[in-house]
């Protein structure tokens, strides 16, 4: 795209990052468009950081646009990309984003973990806002959990956090959010004294610092108390307010506490008219969202609904949505599933290619090859891979066999070509095997690794460096050119060393060339070859 690679800070890329902020949670399918244009020119540009900040931001459109399943697949991969990196408020909106779908989907654990990692890495880094934000969303997870002490430590932890934002307007309205959500919490575990409290704080500032979009929290918190203390008038008066905001709700799964909230309290006084009519109007606004979870919390509401008004009709047929929904539901998550395993997969190969990649840069000169000072980087940071994921890790020592008459009797010019050749040869097997890296060891000695395949694939590789060096001898008009190869192959033990599988795979390859060279052993344990050398010690 341009002579100079494209990152963050390149002028286009800052103009973009600005259009899109301007835009977030204004506009959100201008957002998901422009999210899409930045990942598209980190595509094109093949710069990864680019790509895993993009991928990120363009997660982060997709949640605020409800589309939950997309957002998942890069809200993950931009994670994986950047949580080494300073990104610290994109790693906890990332984090906190996904503790939002997780828990919209039912996934209630992962939820808590991506929540608290959020939490974790705000207060690291001291960004109150966004831990703020986090804290916030996991009391109502432990809530709704039945957790309520829980609940009520992370919302004054979330209290807590307030205190340090600059911007009044924003601390504010988030101090009457959370003062409104402890309200209700306090009437529920039927405090009502350190509910009127919190209430009191919250009147005072909502007065001070009106917010639309707490109308709808402010009312119910309200509703709540007055309804506990059995105020009628005033009771009435903020369950109209209530009923107001929720007609006014343009996003069910924003305010889907508030709106639970304010349905069972409902179902509580019996007041089915009315709920009925807000069932349909929850049914129009979820189906536009297409949140399953919503679906069927909507399907249990009306069959507890339909169960005291004794309307068997009715409750057949939200029994039978509620099955219907709830096979949708196992279906997504079966995608959801296979796809991030999918995703995990990629994630993984392109890891290793990409150590492949890097261990390439440093080549010894006459192979093209990387070097030996590559290898115990490269062979320490593949057995890690190894033993974290459990993928057998191959390795192999390889020399070529009569190397030394080769130099003999044609010359050592004639010696470096042939290890040159190799060299192209064996970057071309690279090309076509990525798990399969190939250093030179020194002198006629190579040393190969294959990452996370099977003994069969293996050896299909060695037949392809066997055939290639003949092919080569026979460019070169060298006779009797050949190689012998050793190869261990397993899952490690977290008690191996790097080193066990060096020294068992030449443990292999002396095996070879004492049985007539030209040829490959290939092993899963050293010890497979004890009796062998402990005969030959007897001998000697």
């Amino acid at each position: 795209m341009n002579d100079v690679l494209l990152s963050k800070k390149s002028p286009q890329v800052v103009e973009l990052i600005k259009q899109m902020e301007a835009v977030r949670k204004v506009e959100n399918e201008k957002y998901v468009d422009l999210a899409c244009d930045l990942f598209d020119m980190a595509q094109e540009e093949g710069n990864e950081d680019l790509r895993n900040f993009a991928s990120c931001t363009l997660g982060d459109a997709l949640c605020q646009n409800n589309e939950f399943t997309q957002a998942v697949y890069y809200l993950s991969a931009g994670l994986q990309g950047i949580i080494n990196t300073d990104e610290y408020r994109l790693i906890c909106r990332c984090y906190n984003e996904m503790g939002i779908i997780m828990r919209s989907e039912g996934h209630f654990i992962t939820s808590q973990e991506n929540y608290v990692n959020s939490i974790d890495m705000a207060r690291a880094h001291r960004m109150y806002y966004q831990e703020a934000l986090a804290c916030g969303n996991f009391a109502s997870l432990c809530e709704e959990m039945g957790a309520r002490g829980e609940a009520l430590e992370y919302h004054y932890r979330a209290i807590e956090c307030c205190q340090f934002i600059e911007d009044e307007a924003l601390k504010n309205s988030l101090l009457v959010m959370e003062y409104a959500q402890l309200t209700k919490l306090y009437v529920i575990s039927g405090d009502l004294t350190q509910a009127k409290a919190i209430l009191d704080e919250m009147d005072r500032l909502d007065k001070e610092y009106p917010d639309e979009e707490n109308f709808f929290g402010v009312s119910l918190a309200r509703l709540y108390y007055y309804d506990a203390i059995k105020e009628k008038e005033l009771s009435d008066r903020y369950k109209e307010d209530s009923i107001k905001a929720f007609y006014s709700v343009t996003d069910v799964v924003v305010y889907f506490d508030e709106i639970e909230a304010l349905v069972l309290l409902l179902l509580e006084k019996r007041e089915y008219v009315t709920l009925e009519k807000m069932f349909d109007h929850i049914d129009l606004k979820a189906g536009e969202d297409e949140v399953i979870n919503i679906r069927l919390r909507l399907e249990s509401w009306k069959i507890k609904m339909y169960e005291a008004i004794d309307d068997r009709v009715k409750i057949a047929q939200c029994s039978y949505n509620y099955y219907r929904y709830d096979s949708m539901k196992s279906r997504a998550n079966r995608k959801s599933f296979t796809t991030t395993l999918r995703l995990k997969t990629e994630l993984v190969q392109q890891k290793t290619k990409n150590l492949f990649l890097s261990a390439q840069a440093e080549t010894d000169t006459l192979t093209g090859l990387a070097n030996r000072m590559k290898l115990n980087n490269v062979i320490d940071e593949l057995f890690m891979m190894a033993v974290d994921k459990g993928h057998k890790l191959g390795v192999e020592m390889m020399d070529v066999d009569f190397f030394k008459q080769v130099n003999d009797n044609y010359g050592h010019a004639k010696g470096d070509q042939l290890l040159a050749a190799m060299g192209r040869g064996f970057r071309e097997i690279n090309e076509e095997f990525e798990k399969v890296f190939v250093a030179r060891y020194g002198g006629d000695e190579f040393i190969l690794y294959y990452y996370d395949m099977e003994d069969d694939e293996i050896l299909q590789v060695a037949d392809r460096i066997r055939d290639m060096v003949a092919k080569i001898g026979k460019e070169l008009e060298i006779e009797q050119i050949s190689v012998s190869q050793g190869i261990v192959n397993r899952v490690p033990d977290p008690l191996n060393r790097a080193w066990d599988f060096l020294n068992a795979a030449d443990y292999a390859l002396y095996y070879v060339k004492e049985h007539g060279k030209a040829n490959v052993k290939l092993i899963h344990n050293g010890y497979e070859l004890e009796k062998y050398f402990d005969r030959m010690l007897e001998k000697d």
